[in-house]
């Protein structure tokens, strides 16, 4: 499925993914007028600020880095919604 056949509310991703990574699925949405609204939030492994100064910039919504406690991420997705 792609992003843009069904309505999303909230896109959250790996950076680290096979075939595309977040990063350049972050850069595509946000690219794409028709979906660019859609919030995104990072997950990932790399805590250093110049990779979260980096996707920032480059549009992700937030940035939340590995290890995580899944009420924190429902506690961002909720103040992102």
């Amino acid at each position: 499925m792609h992003l843009g056949e069904e309505p999303y509310d909230l896109v959250c991703l790996d950076i680290m993914m096979p075939v595309m990574d977040g990063i350049e699925l972050t850069r595509r949405v946000r690219e794409n007028e028709e979906i660019s609204h859609i919030p995104i939030i990072l997950l990932t492994a790399k805590s250093d600020i110049e990779s979260k100064v980096d996707c920032m910039k480059l549009g992700a919504t937030d940035y939340i880095t590995k290890p995580f406690s899944m009420p924190y991420l429902e506690a961002r997705i909720n103040n992102i919604l």
